[in-house]
């Protein structure tokens, strides 16, 4: 890169088209474009990020070069010509930057061989958010609804054998008390914790005591179940009134707007999407070390894809994520 000053100000102008999402012609060579990579997973614990790219087609697409430099003109005035002005320039231009093989765009890229290599500052510029891959963090929950099953099995076991001993003071000491059968109680994939039935191994007329498991309190003990809430709307509620990010929902299905580097600037993902869209409700989710905003979750990827359908003209960068 030699600095000329017409070579940065056309360089600077490809650049605010592409990086506006935009085409752009250039008459006697072909078109660059911006065009989106999707995420793409790496293994079981990491993402690489979706990122742009400039690429380029030896067919017309876009706005041509030189309307834009006759705009450009037009507007700062003095010109009394602008097509033809911008013409020539554009002229003199392509003569410095296009060799065999080779056309430079100052501060954005190298066309060589019909492939576009970015500039290291312009690749930036199209991906704050970087091309290290992500790493998922897998959160382990506290099963609440087993807790409160097991705590609750085990006042009843105690409060039963209190009243037996008191009853029965002798009955610790009896034969028919040790041939009682143990029947083990296994919490259920709810976490609901099922009392055993008391017609196996345990005589009518025998009571719990104390010290023994929850299966052998028999018919003393009643049905316990805790229900859980839906995980979702339980931490999305905790995590709302606490203001911070929440941890993703294993299976689940994510509509991503964006992944930052630091929860700030995800704040700030969400106060822009806001002021584009209020119907939009955005959250921050931890994405490894990294923070992901999402505008909409579902169990359905389906539904995911038809909500990136519908809102891709004013958001075009959404793609969907499923945590593991």
């Amino acid at each position: 890169m030699n600095g000329n000053p017409m070579e940065e100000q056309i360089g600077r102008l490809i650049g605010n088209l592409l990086a506006g999402g935009g085409e752009v012609f250039l008459p006697g060579v072909g078109s660059l474009y911006t065009e989106r990579q999707g995420a793409r997973r790496l293994n079981r614990r990491s993402v690489l990020p979706p990122s742009r790219t400039v690429a380029f087609t030896s067919q017309q697409q876009g706005v041509s070069l030189v309307d834009e430099i006759a705009r450009v003109m037009r507007e700062d005035g003095g010109y009394e010509n602008p097509e033809a002005e911008a013409q020539a320039v554009y002229d003199r231009w392509i003569a410095r930057v296009h060799r065999a093989n080779l056309l430079t765009v100052e501060g954005v890229g190298e066309l060589k061989f019909k492939n576009f290599i970015l500039d290291e500052a312009f690749d930036l510029r199209l991906n704050p958010q970087g091309h290290e891959p992500v790493r998922i963090r897998v959160q382990r929950r506290f099963d609440w609804p087993l807790w409160v099953g097991v705590a609750a099995i085990g006042i009843a076991v105690v409060y039963g054998g209190r009243e037996f001993l008191l009853l029965y003071p002798e009955a610790s000491e009896t034969p028919e008390a040790a041939a009682v059968t143990e029947i083990p109680v296994a919490p259920d994939s709810l976490g609901t914790v099922e009392a055993p039935d008391a017609s196996v191994g345990v005589p009518p007329a025998v009571q719990p005591v104390a010290g023994e498991s929850a299966a052998q309190a028999g018919s003393a003990v009643p049905e316990t179940s805790a229900a859980a809430p839906e995980p979702e709307t339980a931490e999305t509620h905790r995590a709302e009134e606490q203001g911070a990010p929440m941890a993703l929902l294993s299976g689940r299905h994510y509509v991503v707007l964006g992944v930052f580097s630091t929860e700030e600037n995800a704040r700030r993902a969400v106060r822009e999407t806001a002021g584009k869209e209020s119907a939009f409700r955005c959250r921050i989710y931890r994405f490894g070390e990294k923070f992901m905003v999402s505008p909409f979750s579902s169990d359905d990827a389906g539904v995911c894809a038809q909500f990136i359908r519908a809102q891709g003209g004013r958001f075009p960068d959404m793609w969907t994520y499923t945590a593991r």
